[in-house]
């Protein structure tokens, strides 16, 4: 019984080598390398039969070419070499690695098949991620990473703050680079209660790495007499830059009033004589009194303000395309549903009667950017205003600006929106233009009184 065990035992390894060398037999008229596995040293081959029609063996994956290796000599018949791969593109998975001489050549060898990402981690070794423009944005730290190698990583950040705790790191999915490799974008939330008297400190890790791969650290610091006066002469500078963008506006309002009620004099005139003349050599007489006379004692002084508006009026509504908005805003967008302005950050507003008291000022926002509500600061002139939401229907809000002294003749309005962005750094469009609230009415209410003594324009626009 043993001897016939030991007898099927010598069969059947006999069998199996017979097997093996007419398989490699078969294969080596096709294909004259054969690969044995990966590891450390790249693709490991072995010649099935002497081979000498190329001396550079090149090795790619979905056309990229991702190793090569020189064989000046060739290889002879059982001889092993290693094609050493020193990157991976992002292509999917499963994926396979193919050898050739030349670009287009035919297949060298069998096709080598890679089913995970974990292949990559013992080809290549633990990623090397290279961090670019680290950055903190509206209290979100921000920034890039590249793995120039490792197309395939699937990474998974962490980051610790001030040192103690973890906190993941939102990533969004890699993308591949030309030359190999992958790069991602990443965003993590700061919370107010990370800051510490000392400041802030951010590392952030790989997961399997100890060594961080970016550190972001913030120290506060006190300022001194230096900067204390340097933010004041900035403060002072940016009122004086407002002020003089304000007067200039209001120069190039008045003006383009008193040549548009000019041209309408001027048509007015000439259209009176022409009537007189045509009566006359009619020859009826006018069935009223001198169109041309009463015309010239009409003439006055021309009134400050917008020339529509009713400066005794309890109420005034600004058209949107009124030259009183003043610096930050943009221009009038019309549309078939209605019509409104966008502010940037900061905006300025003109009081059309500035010498009476003014109550109040209502604000219909129909749209914002980036955010649920507005969040708005105001000043009338210099005192800090009194600001009140209200949620009306649609999605729109009413914002209502009261001065904290009770009416009082207000110049200018300075308005500041705590929220806005930009669409094109967002990547939702190209618009280039800062925005912050869009604003469909503006409404100011003044306290009765007596009629206002008129002004000129020359006087308003020095007066500003």
């Amino acid at each position: 019984m043993v001897d016939y065990l030991l007898y099927c035992s010598l069969v059947t390894w006999h069998y199996v080598m017979v097997t093996a060398e007419v398989m490699d037999g078969f294969q080596a008229i096709f294909c004259p390398l054969i690969p044995l596995g990966l590891g450390p040293d790249g693709l490991s081959l072995r010649a099935l039969r002497p081979f000498h029609e190329a001396e550079t063996l090149l090795l790619h994956c979905r056309g990229i070419e991702v190793g090569r290796l020189h064989l000046p000599a060739g290889l002879q018949q059982g001889e092993l070499c290693a094609i050493p791969i020193t990157r991976l593109p992002r292509v999917p998975l499963p994926t396979e690695l193919r050898i050739a001489a030349t670009r287009d050549g035919r297949d060298l060898a069998t096709p080598w098949r890679i089913d995970s990402a974990d292949a990559a981690l013992s080809l290549l070794g633990p990623p090397e991620i290279r961090i670019e423009d680290l950055r903190m944005d509206h209290g979100v730290l921000r920034g890039t990473a590249r793995e120039a190698r490792n197309g395939l990583l699937e990474p998974v950040l962490y980051a610790r703050i001030n040192g103690a705790g973890a906190r993941i790191v939102s990533i969004e999915s890699p993308v591949g680079l030309p030359e190999g490799g992958c790069a991602f974008r990443f965003a993590l939330p700061i919370h107010p209660a990370d800051l510490t008297e000392a400041g802030l400190s951010v590392s952030l890790l790989l997961i399997g790495q100890e060594t961080p791969v970016a550190h972001f650290a913030w120290t506060r610091h006190g300022a001194g007499a230096a900067e204390r006066r340097l933010a004041e002469l900035d403060g002072r500078l940016r009122q004086i830059e407002e002020d003089a963008a304000t007067a200039q506006q209001g120069l190039q309002s008045a003006l383009e009033r008193r040549l548009a009620l000019q041209q309408e004099r001027i048509d007015a005139f000439i259209a009176a004589a022409s009537t007189l003349l045509f009566d006359r050599l009619a020859g009826a007489p006018a069935a009223c009194a001198d169109a041309l006379r009463g015309l010239l004692a009409s003439g006055g002084a021309v009134a400050a303000g917008e020339p529509m508006l009713d400066r005794l009026a309890e109420r005034l509504e600004l058209p949107l395309d009124s030259g009183l908005f003043g610096a930050g805003w943009h221009r009038e967008e019309v549309y078939p549903h209605g019509s409104f302005r966008w502010m940037g950050p900061r905006g300025l507003l003109l009081n059309p009667v500035a010498e009476r008291a003014l109550g109040a000022v209502t604000l219909e926002v129909t749209g914002l950017y980036r955010a649920a509500a507005p969040a708005l600061v105001a000043q009338f002139d210099d005192a800090a205003a009194e600001v009140s939401v209200t949620a009306r229907e649609g999605g729109t809000f009413s914002v209502r600006l009261v001065h904290p002294q009770g009416p009082q003749p207000v110049r200018l309005l300075r308005l500041a929106s705590q929220t806005g962005g930009c669409p094109a750094d967002e990547g939702e469009s190209g618009d280039r233009r800062m925005l912050a609230i869009a604003v469909s009415r503006v409404v100011f209410e003044y306290t009765a009184g007596a009629e206002p003594d008129p002004v000129s324009p020359e006087e308003y626009a020095v007066a500003l």
